[in-house]
């Protein structure tokens, strides 16, 4: 009788517990994804002669360069803990990512990964 009220406590604490969670999560609100153009600057040595930004258009992102240039293609999602997620895979780069957090301001701070390692840091603002 004793492991039959115990056991039944367990199970509702775990019932009580995953609905808790649940609620939480589907009260969160989702981070949307950048869309239109901003502009950039980056700590990669270098990088701020040539390099001016992204656009971001329906899941597509290309990079701005000096001379109104644009290429360097990739896709974007947005992750689950609400980070922005760049694959260059389209680009044939699929061993560089971008990662970014959107700021209160509403600029994004991101960082590049070549090969999983972090190759420098990014910043976007409108």
């Amino acid at each position: 009788m004793r492991r039959a009220i115990t056991t039944g406590l367990v199970v509702a604490g775990l019932t009580a517990g995953a609905w808790a969670v649940g609620v939480g999560a589907a009260s969160a609100q989702p981070v949307p994804p950048p869309e239109g153009t901003y502009s950039g600057t980056t700590d990669v040595p270098g990088g701020n002669a040539i390099w001016k930004g992204k656009n971001f258009h329906d899941g597509v992102v290309t990079n701005n360069f000096e001379y109104g240039l644009v290429g360097v293609p990739g896709s974007y999602t947005v992750a689950p803990n609400g980070d922005t997620v760049i694959n260059y895979g389209p680009s044939g780069l699929p061993f560089i990512e971008d990662h970014m957090t959107r700021q209160a301001d509403g600029s994004y701070h991101g960082t590049i990964y070549i090969n999983g390692g972090n190759s420098g840091t990014f910043v976007l603002t409108r």
